[in-house]
């Protein structure tokens, strides 16, 4: 007998119909719905900050909205940029400014290299590959990026910047720590005159158990005299509405100039009647109570999805780290079958990322991690999911 044919008899609710995703960390509908239910009383603004939100132009965004960003960021109001709804995008832009025009202590061409933790973000992966930026890997120690191998790529002076999450890394859910960050930084600093530093803080309110606090990176780049080189990005799409977000910028004072005249030639302005409705939605519901409106549906998927790793990790099958938040959890099985995994999952009907998403080319050394992003389903359909990635883990080991 198969190893199908074995699950679908130990599954029996299995049919040929059933299709379950755990590619992409979406937020649920009923995530969806707490933003819903509330925006759904307010009124679209026209005007704010005496602003008259309908027309062109201020490229920088509404103060009240670059005021939201400065608090969900931990940056300065007055270095914090809002923008339209995608940090993803912003990202992009920069490097191509990078690139194209540079920045004050960073002209990046297509020798540049940039070291990328790993296992890592596939957006960002395929974002500096369409760039022809080569990617060199580190793995992680437990506190964030490995010092050591950090400290060896960059005897590489092609070696010029570096892409980070961290706060509840995707996939892996590390959250650096101050001393990790500023090792790093320490290092940074002796390349200071060309190193870009990309700090995607996506997850930086989104907290489910609790998580070590972390130090405005700002004022860590400051003691290096990094302003210049630190970029740091970040969006309410898991927050509010993952389709009709905002995102938030912020850098130095010179990166903010030269990257407004970059985006000058590209955007007439941002979305500003959204960042005006944003504003007025967290007037209505903090912050806070957004996050813990959304942590009641989140938690208790990553609790069902920690319980059926748990059982495997526990008959040697698989390594994991158990997050404190974030999207994702990250999962290594014990042996180099990942493809396999993956594709007896697609044979029931459960659809993962391709083998070696979350590494540089696609190119994961050791062929046994897998992404899993729990958020999507409901508990039932989640259940479901985890009934076929465990009972194909077991059957495969």
């Amino acid at each position: 007998m198969s190893i199908l044919e074995q699950i679908k008899k130990e599954l029996p609710w299995l049919d040929d119909n059933l299709s379950f995703d755990l590619t992409r960390g979406k937020p649920s509908a009923d995530q969806l719905k707490v933003t819903e239910n509330n925006i759904a009383s307010l009124a679209l603004p026209f005007e704010m900050d005496g602003i008259d939100l309908r027309n062109y132009g201020v490229p920088e965004g509404i103060p009240s909205a670059r005021q939201l960003g400065s608090e969900i960021l931990s940056t300065p109001f007055e270095l914090t940029l809002a923008l339209d709804n995608s940090s993803l995008t912003i990202m992009q832009q920069v490097v191509s400014c990078a690139l194209h025009l540079g920045f004050a202590n960073i002209k990046l061409s297509k020798k540049s290299k940039f070291i990328c933790p790993v296992p890592g973000y596939d957006r960002h992966f395929k974002l500096l590959e369409n760039f022809g930026i080569e990617m060199v890997t580190v793995n992680f120690s437990t506190d964030g990026p490995n010092l050591d191998e950090i400290k060896t790529l960059l005897e590489d002076d092609a070696v010029s910047g570096i892409v980070c999450v961290p706060r509840h890394s995707n996939p892996t859910g590390h959250t650096y720590s101050d001393e990790n960050i500023s090792s790093m930084f320490d290092m940074f600093a002796k390349k200071k005159n060309n190193f870009m530093i990309l700090w995607d803080n996506a997850y930086a309110c989104h907290d489910l158990k609790i998580t070590p606090e972390q130090q405005p990176v700002m004022s860590i780049a400051k003691n290096f005299n990094l302003e210049n080189n630190l970029f740091i990005v970040g969006s309410t799409s898991k927050i509010t509405l993952a389709g009709a977000g905002v995102a938030f910028f912020s850098s130095s004072e010179c990166n903010i100039e030269k990257f407004i005249d970059y985006r000058n030639s590209i955007t007439p302005g941002p979305n500003k009647i959204n960042q005006a409705l944003h504003v007025n939605y967290f007037k209505k519901v903090s912050l806070d109570a957004q996050m813990q409106a959304l942590r009641e549906l989140i938690l208790p998927k990553f609790n069902l999805t920690e319980k059926y790793l748990t059982e495997l990790h526990e008959m040697g099958l698989c390594d994991y780290i158990p997050p404190t938040g974030g999207y994702f959890i990250s999962f290594e099985s014990r042996k180099p079958n990942a493809e396999e995994i993956i594709s007896e999952c697609a044979n029931l009907g459960l659809k993962l990322l391709p083998l070696g998403s979350c590494f540089p080319y696609m190119q994961d050394p050791k062929k046994n991690n897998i992404r899993i992003a729990p958020t999507f389903p409901n508990l039932e359909g989640l259940d479901k999911c985890l009934q076929i990635f465990s009972s194909v883990v077991k059957k495969l080991n």
